[in-house]
């Protein structure tokens, strides 16, 4: 299963063994750090067009999927809102390709972007 293929490789340090590659779609996963559950809405946004937007219950402790986009180099922004309070507003430029980019609430409340190869 995808996902727990996904959830692998988030637990693995480093990503040794997990499966991927350059032509991987991005998959935006919400992680759940903290004991308690969140809502996490997330709108991500490649060239100024939408790519993934999407709001997920993540249980303490767990991950969801936010959803997936092919991967294409461009200016990214990401904005997130846990609990329906803005927690992120990010943006970046990638000419490399990446396939992992998860909006990550970590137990003291604090929620950061995870930008990554999982490969």
């Amino acid at each position: 299963m995808r996902r727990r293929r996904l959830l692998g490789c988030l637990a693995a340090l480093p990503f040794a063994g997990c499966i991927g590659g350059p032509g991987d779609p991005i998959t935006s996963l919400a992680v759940n750090r903290d004991d308690t559950a969140h809502t996490v809405r997330a709108r991500i946004v490649r060239d100024g067009d939408p790519v993934i937007e999407n709001t997920v219950a993540v249980g303490g402790g767990d991950v969801m999927e936010l959803g997936t986009t092919p991967w294409q180099p461009g200016r990214y922004r990401v904005v997130a809102h846990v609990d329906g309070v803005a927690a992120l507003d990010e943006t970046f430029r990638s000419t490399e390709w990446f396939n992992q980019l998860d909006v990550v609430v970590d137990a003291d409340g604090s929620v950061e972007l995870n930008r990554g190869r999982a490969a």
